[in-house]
């Protein structure tokens, strides 16, 4: 019963997760999320209790699936620059899912703006650890944010498609970790 329980709360959470997402968070009701979701109302409300409960669940999931992906960062072989640029693996992942979400939360929850800010921030701090250069590890952020935004957008790499790993070596000439 309990996994019946769990897997309920998950589609609820995932189903209010792609509503902000199509929707840019406008207009995500409780009754939308349920429809989505497949449950009732009071299904929903059993779970989460309010819609805060369901943003503050959403907002733990984000924080969770980002923790493990610092670790993931730091323990990257060929080092934290050339994981975080790396988009393959990203791309609809659970964690782009749940960021993309949370920032359409954002932009009226002052916790779900916070976490979007510390994951900036804690990104930031392991590409400075990674490259010992704050203006490298800012520009490393920004190369990533593009590429991101022609992958997403158009589907498929710019016609003039960044070789990472060379371009990687030319600013931050060091061998990969051990």
């Amino acid at each position: 019963m309990a996994q019946h329980r769990d897997s309920a709360r998950e589609s609820i959470l995932t189903a209010f997760q792609e509503l902000l997402i199509d929707t840019s968070g406008t207009g995500v009701s409780l009754d939308a999320v349920a429809r989505a979701a497949g449950v009732t109302k009071g299904g929903l409300l059993y779970h989460f209790g309010s819609r805060d409960g369901l943003e503050t669940a959403l907002i733990d999931r984000l924080e969770t699936l980002a923790d493990a992906e610092y670790e993931r960062m730091r323990a990257a072989p060929h080092g934290a620059a050339a994981y975080y640029v790396s988009l393959a693996e990203y791309v609809n992942s659970p964690l782009d899912r749940a960021t993309l979400s949370g920032g359409s939360l954002a932009r009226r929850n002052p916790r779900a703006r916070a976490v979007i800010i510390e994951m900036r921030r804690r990104y930031f701090g392991i590409l400075n650890d990674d490259l010992h250069d704050p203006d490298l590890a800012r520009a490393t952020m920004l190369l990533a944010d593009g590429l991101y935004y022609d992958a997403t957008t158009i589907g498929e790499p710019f016609e003039h498609e960044l070789d990472v790993p060379a371009f990687l070596a030319r600013v931050s000439p060091r061998p990969p970790k051990g």
